[in-house]
């Protein structure tokens, strides 16, 4: 049932974001929408109710990913994933607050990526 599993790509580093989905989609989820700020990651999350968000923390737009997750988790039950290159004990600590979730480190690997996945949405399967 991977393939029903509807998740949102928040990336914006296209490169970054097209290996992400290309390694979900031979893993057969099917990615919803792909969104490069927070106020895109919001507006797919409305249209769509993804069952997982992988997004990156220092994402373009009005705000961050953190701040991105924060809003749609006021209106919204869905598994977000952060994502980040960046692994300063603020932007962890800050991020923890919003989702428990364990982290996606940059530069990701492909069975780490799709191992976390699955273990995410074991629930759903």
């Amino acid at each position: 049932m991977a393939e029903a599993t509807k998740i949102l790509v928040v990336e914006d580093d296209m490169i970054i974001q097209m290996f992400i989905q290309r390694t979900l989609a031979e893993g057969g989820y099917s990615i919803i929408g792909e969104a490069r700020s927070g106020e895109e990651a919001l507006a797919l999350t409305i249209e769509h109710n993804p069952a997982l968000i992988l997004m990156d923390i220092g994402i373009v737009g009005g705000y961050d990913g953190i701040e991105a997750a924060r809003r749609i988790l006021t209106s919204h039950d869905v598994k977000i994933v952060f994502m980040t290159g960046n692994s300063d004990a603020a932007t962890i600590a800050r991020a923890k607050q919003v989702s428990d979730n364990p982290f996606i480190f940059k530069p990701i690997d492909e069975v780490h990526l799709l191992q976390r996945v699955a273990d995410l949405l074991k629930d759903q399967l």
